[in-house]
């Protein structure tokens, strides 16, 4: 044939072996489309999939005819008879698949444009949304019965298309994007009676089910509800009366810039509903002129040109340089502006504002323009067709650019680069005109916080937000923008009301700001959207963030320098308002002071369980206190551990207190138990070198009768229980108890008599190592007295110099294979580290036979004294001072997460080693 020799010389060689396909099916066919069949398999991998209904649709007159609005409507509502749910669900699909072929078709012969197709293919949804809310009524209302308003009057379902399909000019693979209204509020008068809402939410959800789930015929449309009030986070459907609220009070400027597309999707027979432009006019097109929109305008113009100047795109047809987006944004720019005191210029569909442009003169080359729209529109339409999907890339491989070319009627691929680009530059000079360059605007701040502001509320595209990133220094800006997305969807921000949802944008928009001011951007902003997750939904500490930029920049220095900080603050938001406080100059109170404070925040509180909280909150607050102070270089690590072992004094103290009130509702007798109980601090807190994960040691003595004992110990386990016990602000501390006499296998509590003697006939040399570090921390004077005296006692004993040294040293080894710590690993304990230094310390103060050196606990104090009795030279005393200081700066700067100075770590060590070595040897080899 004619035809068939005409289009073989069309086909590049690197298409003919497609043209297989048309020749073993439709060799002997006989039709007016003979051509365009043959170029569409050619070109559409999408219509090579569909010869069984390719080969029906040739059947009839249906590809050379145009279709109406009207017979589209009429063939969609042709499939509501006698369908059941699976059958409708399938009919659906090979509608829209008989459509879309037949429309390809009349494209290739020739017998359609561009715009036919848009028009038509929108047209074609509009009929299948309608038939199929239709038959999910259908389907429900014999189950819970016609949906009516407080009259009793029936009341419908309104669906309003946007975006491509609100300008009715649909891609072939375009999602669609809706918003559901339903006329009033009420009930359904049925079996089952349920809200209008709950209603037309099922028919919505429904809906969604039959269009988009995928089955083996594929899907009918992606649909994308996201444009409705409040987005993702928003109800499926709304009343009227909401929608109309929502849009007067709380309406954004991009959703002006959407509405502008909005088109009620109605019968053929039905004329658009009078609310619909009492809702749009005032909404969208103001009277005035509006600087707001102007602005946001600017900053969607700028976010654009951004991501163009960082990525040109030549290739992406719809975002890249000179796409179709730029058109879009061209012509929707002067509609928004202008379109209040002109209506001619209100239309939804790009083609009809052009020429609404065109003859109010409002912008120049109009011509030009629509003929490069529509180049991009047809191009992107070839683009989908090929395989059915939501792309708008130019191939790179060149059999798939050949397919291109020859369905966009060109000679060569390059032919069709080349008039693409000419459009491409036609279109990027005017877009770069609109509104004067971003460059060009005064208030840069402003700008951004507008482009903040859509990124943080997510109407921008997820590349353009990257990019955006990117372009602000945050170095994986792709991540950034996940977690921002993320929590932007998190329920407990779906859930906010209008005012906490103003606060969190506000203060999202200032957070991204300052962000770009901190080297790690990405880890700050994941631990800040731990802590938002914490404190979104109470007003106070967001608007403390929001309200004050000082206190953010100050929030975020913290969250980069310590990540101990940043967990307290975290998991105890409370604790920002101590951090944010304006008093830096804070001094380290003292224990008098500290007992107190504490005394007058418990006189506030009269519930004992929330005073046991008001303990945990007082110790957090004191830890962050120090450690802003150390970080601040305002108290060094030595002071800072007597500092926290005062909190903690202080604190146990109270806890006795406590527990023996508590103890002496149920037991009267506790009244004259409670001056003969005793508390013994060992470890850390007896030594006054705690640091932020030192636990208490402890043990429990007594000096009542035997009848009494069971008194004293349920004291003491109550004691331990409010120490541990966890509540909404964590622990107090964790208690090590295995100090007291015969360790775990001791009671909890000793008579005073026991473990004086304990002490003296049958400690071990390692439990008098421990005592070298004890105190008294609750008791009367004569225990005092008696605890004072067993300490002179036990340094008073004669000790062999030798055989003191081994058993020290035999704990020493012990403790080593325990803890499995490789050498120079752990500053505590590798050799020469923190625990050697201890160890040398308790053994010199052991074997001194020095009463004097009882009164002291701190192995700082006790090593001076070593000094000053001359147990030690000048020079080694000075060299453990050093190596004891830097340890425990190592140590607290470890636990705050600061980075750690290794500088002179390992000669501290070897001089440790080696004084120790002097004194006594460090193995038995």
């Amino acid at each position: 044939m004619e035809t068939d020799r005409a289009l073989s010389c069309a086909i590049p060689q690197s298409l003919h072996h497609r043209t297989a396909l048309f020749e073993r099916h439709f060799a002997s066919l006989n039709h007016p489309l003979r051509a365009a069949v043959c170029k569409l398999l050619v070109v559409s991998d999408y219509a090579c999939h569909q010869l069984d209904t390719l080969t029906e649709l040739l059947k009839t007159d249906e590809g050379v005819n145009g279709l109406s609005c009207e017979d589209y409507h009429r063939l969609a509502n042709e499939l509501l008879t006698q369908a059941t749910l699976a059958s409708f669900s399938r009919q659906l699909r090979q509608f829209r698949h008989r459509h879309f072929l037949r429309l390809l078709l009349r494209e290739y012969a020739g017998l359609a444009t561009t715009t036919n197709t848009m028009t038509s293919w929108s047209h074609c949804a509009d009929a299948l949304i309608l038939t199929t809310l239709r038959f999910c009524h259908q389907e429900l209302v014999e189950r819970f019965g016609i949906p009516c308003d407080a009259e009793g009057n029936p009341v419908c379902l309104y669906t309003i298309a946007m975006g491509k399909l609100g300008g009715q000019e649909l891609n072939y693979s375009s999602d669609i994007d809706l918003i559901f209204a339903y006329s009033a509020a009420g009930q359904t008068q049925g079996p089952q009676s349920i809200t209008n809402q709950q209603y037309f939410t099922k028919i919505v959800q429904m809906f969604m089910q039959l269009f988009q789930e995928p089955t083996p015929e594929g899907f009918v449309f992606r649909v994308d509800l996201r444009l409705r009030p409040n987005g993702e986070s928003g109800a499926l459907v709304s009343s009227l009366t909401a929608l109309e609220t929502y849009y007067q009070e709380q309406g954004r400027d991009w959703e002006r810039y959407a509405m502008a597309k909005a088109r009620v999707i109605c019968a053929p027979e039905d004329a658009p509903p009078a609310w619909f432009e009492r809702l749009i006019v005032p909404f969208v097109y103001r009277r005035y002129v509006d600087f707001s929109v102007i602005e946001s305008l600017r900053s969607m113009k700028a976010l654009i040109e951004r991501e163009i100047q960082l990525n040109p795109r030549l290739n992406d047809i719809k975002r890249g340089l000179g796409g179709i987006r730029e058109i879009e944004f061209v012509i929707q720019n002067i509609q928004l502006i202008r379109g209040g005191r002109l209506p001619p210029l209100r239309q939804p569909n790009a083609l009809n504002a052009l020429d609404a442009l065109r003859r109010c003169k409002l912008l120049p080359r109009t011509g030009i323009l629509r003929e490069a729209y529509l180049f991009l529109r047809r191009l992107e339409n070839c683009l989908q067709s090929e395989n059915d999907q939501q792309t708008h890339a130019l191939p790179t491989h060149p059999v798939k650019q050949d397919q291109i070319a020859l369905a966009m009627e060109y000679e060569s691929f390059n032919e069709l680069l080349n008039r693409l680009h000419q459009f491409q530059r036609i279109v990027s000079t005017t877009f770069h005109t609109a509104m004067g360059k971003a460059d060009a605007y005064e208030d840069r701040e402003r700008l951004l916080s507008h482009q903040l502001t859509s990124l943080w509320q997510g109407h921008v595209e997820r590349a353009m937000a990257v990019n955006l990133l990117s372009s602000l220094g945050y170095r994986n800006a792709e991540r950034c923008y996940q977690m921002i997305h993320a929590f932007r969807h998190a329920p407990r921000c779906r859930r906010l009301n209008q005012a906490a949802r103003m606060r969190l944008d506000r203060f999202m928009v200032l957070l991204l700001q300052e962000l770009t001011q901190v080297p790690d951007a990405e880890s700050v902003l994941l631990q800040v959207m731990h802590l938002l997750e914490n404190i979104v939904g109470r007003s106070a500490y967001l608007a403390l963030l929001a309200e004050n930029p000082q206190a953010l920049k100050e929030l975020l220095h913290w969250f980069a320098e310590s990540p101990f900080i940043t967990s307290l603050l975290v998991n105890y938001p409370f604790l920002m308002e101590v951090l944010l406080d304006k008093e830096r100059n804070w001094r380290a109170p003292s224990r008098n002071q500290l007992a107190q404070q504490l005394q007058n925040q418990l006189s506030h509180v009269s519930e004992m369980d929330l005073q046991e909280d008001v303990l945990r909150q007082f110790k957090l607050t004191q830890w962050l206190l120090a450690a802003r102070a150390e970080m601040d270089g305002r108290m060094d690590a030595v002071k800072a551990g007597r500092f926290l072992a005062d909190v903690a004094e202080v604190i146990v103290i109270q806890v006795i207190n406590h527990a023996c009130r508590e103890l002496s509702l149920r037991y009267p007798e506790m009244a004259g138990i409670t001056n003969r109980f005793d508390v013994i601090a060992y470890g850390k807190l007896g030594s006054m070198e705690m640091n932020y994960n030192s636990d208490l040691d402890l043990v429990f003595v007594h000096d009542v009768p035997f009848e009494q004992e069971g008194l004293v110990n349920r004291l003491s386990q109550k004691i331990i229980h409010m120490l541990t016990t966890r509540s909404q602000f964590g622990i107090l501390y964790a208690v090590d108890t295995r100090l007291r006499p015969s360790g775990s296998a001791g009671l909890l509590v000793s008579p005073l008599t026991a473990f004086l003697e304990y002490q003296r006939k049958q400690a071990w040399t390692w439990e008098h190592q421990a005592l070298v570090r004890s105190r008294l921390l609750y008791g009367n004077r004569k225990s005092r007295h008696l605890f004072n005296q067993l300490k002179k006692d036990i340094l008073l004993l004669p000790r062999k110099w030798q055989k003191t040294a081994e058993e020290v040293q035999t704990m020493r080894e012990k403790m080593s294979r325990n803890l499995a710590k490789e050498e120079g690993r752990d500053i505590k304990h590798a050799r020469g580290g923190l625990i050697d230094l201890e160890f040398l310390v308790q053994f010199l103060v052991l074997c001194s036979a020095e009463s004097s050196l009882a009164r002291y606990t701190n192995t700082l104090q006790l090593l001076q004294q070593l000094a000053i009795a001359k147990k030690i030279s000048p020079s080694r005393f000075n060299r453990l001072k050093e190596a004891y200081k830097t340890y425990h700066k190592r140590l607290h700067h470890q636990l705050l997460g600061l980075h750690a100075d290794s500088k002179g770590l390992s000669d501290h060590q070897r001089q440790v080693r080696d004084i120790s070595a002097a004194i006594y040897p460090l193995s038995r080899d």
